[in-house]
């Protein structure tokens, strides 16, 4: 393919991305899809003129939040970084992504969220420097199927790539280890705090069984879901030792404190998969050239953003909203929800098809737990599964009353107009269909008026 159709293409699509703007929408797949459609093998194109410069992260949860570390480690560095910023991870989203932002004969590195199933698409056309996976668990079964299925589709990316492309690999996942055998060139990072275990039987452990001979596994520590320090009994396969170890992880009030390579990082947060997140991007952007000084800087104030465990003070409320859309992410954010004081809760559960239609995963989280040990003063059920979210929390043993309000932007701004009872925070658990929606009325919000569903 010459150099005119792409351009062409590319033209096209911003010219759709302009007037989308113009009606005051975001516009993150349907200017990919227009440029796509004109130029079939345009991503082909677009990698050529990066020339390797790019990273591409993929896996269950935590795409977003390393993606966004890492660019904002990037750009501390004074690089020119195009990212995907708003998690739209499929073909039509990057291509928009690198429509929009991509400057042919500059020298820019791009950070790439990929979808699983997408990366055998992208990978032989955009040939990236590296992959990063970040753990592998049940998600959206009714698109996935079982996580094996994943697996294969990653391994299957990672085969198409260029042998020297490097793999950076989560280490305390051995769903993921096992993508090391495939691949030579590998960087592996985990958890080496030895007081660190949360010994917690109740999460759901996708990695359960040895890959190799398929016997169960045995946990010396667990972290959370599958992931911690694991061998297998019957066979060679053991968790791989960190070529990357992250130390010292602590948690505060609210914040993590962790080191790597002798420097200690704080995340304002108090979900502990975060920790893994921020090594991720720190071994990126260490790939990338970014200085150790620089790094080191990057590392104080690590913000996640983006609706992952985001803060927002809404007229004086305070607000926590994170993404929940599988059983091991929910169940971590509730564990978040122990730590906190007189602390109100609002589900967001929908169905829509970039939620995943099957939301039976809600029986297999641990919301028993939560609801024994947090100090909940009131619980709403909100979204289109809304009566399905309140059926499973009275299961779960909530003796209270339990709000339903069906719908998203609306619900969440009559909760935060009705009286709360005390200082503790609201947090909003959400599906992703709402998420930017809630996110975005947060943002802008100052109390009273109405308000127009989006």
């Amino acid at each position: 393919m010459g150099n005119l159709r792409p351009r062409i293409a590319v033209f096209a699509g911003k010219c759709v991305l302009l007037l989308l703007r113009l009606t005051g929408r975001k516009g993150t797949t349907l200017p990919g899809a227009v440029a796509l459609k004109a130029a079939p093998d345009l991503l082909s194109w677009m990698g050529k003129q990066l020339s390797g410069r790019v990273i591409l992260i993929t896996g269950t949860n935590g795409k977003t939040t390393t993606a966004n570390f890492l660019t904002n480690l990037l750009k501390l560095d004074g690089i020119d970084v195009i990212h995907n910023t708003l998690g739209a991870n499929l073909l039509t989203g990057i291509a928009t992504c690198l429509l929009n932002g991509l400057r042919p004969g500059t020298e820019q590195v791009a950070v790439l969220e990929v979808d699983e199933a997408t990366m055998r698409h992208v990978v032989p056309k955009i040939l990236p420097a590296s992959i990063v996976v970040t753990n592998f668990f049940r998600d959206q079964m009714d698109r996935y199927g079982e996580v094996d299925h994943v697996m294969e589709l990653v391994g299957q990316a990672i085969s198409l790539g260029d042998p020297a492309m490097k793999l950076i690999l989560n280490a305390d996942d051995p769903l993921v280890a096992a993508l090391g055998a495939i691949h030579e060139s590998v960087i592996w990072y985990g958890i080496e705090s030895t007081g660190l275990d949360t010994g917690d039987d109740g999460d759901v452990r996708d990695g359960r069984h040895c890959l190799v001979c398929g016997s169960q596994l045995k946990y010396q520590r667990v972290f959370y879901g599958g992931l911690g320090h694991y061998g297998c009994s019957f066979c060679e396969f053991a968790r791989p030792v960190p070529t990357v170890p992250i130390m010292d992880v602590e948690a505060g009030l609210d914040k993590l404190q962790f080191t790597i390579w002798g420097m200690t990082g704080t995340l304002t947060s108090k979900a502990l998969y975060n920790v893994y997140n921020a090594a991720a991007a720190l071994i990126g952007a260490s790939m990338m050239g970014v200085s150790t000084a620089t790094l080191s800087l990057g590392m104080q104030n690590m913000e996640t953003g983006l609706g992952r465990m985001e803060r927002f003070d809404a007229a004086g409320r305070a607000v926590v909203l994170t993404l929940v859309k599988n059983p091991t992410g929910f169940n971590q954010a509730l564990r978040v929800l122990e730590t906190e004081t007189a602390v109100e809760v609002q589900f967001i559960l929908n169905d829509l098809y970039a939620d995943g239609t099957d939301v039976s995963w809600i029986w297999d989280t641990n919301l028993e737990r939560v609801l024994q040990q947090a100090q909940i003063t009131r619980i709403t059920a909100s979204g289109t599964r809304a009566f399905d979210m309140a059926v499973r929390l009275k299961y779960a043993g909530w003796s209270g009353q339990i709000d339903v309000q069906p719908g998203d932007v609306q619900a969440v701004k009559t909760l935060l107009e009705l009286p709360h009872g005390g200082s503790g925070p609201l947090y909003i658990l959400s599906t992703y269909t709402s998420l930017y929606k809630v996110r975005d009325f947060l943002l802008n919000y100052k109390g009273g008026g109405a308000v127009a569903e989006v």
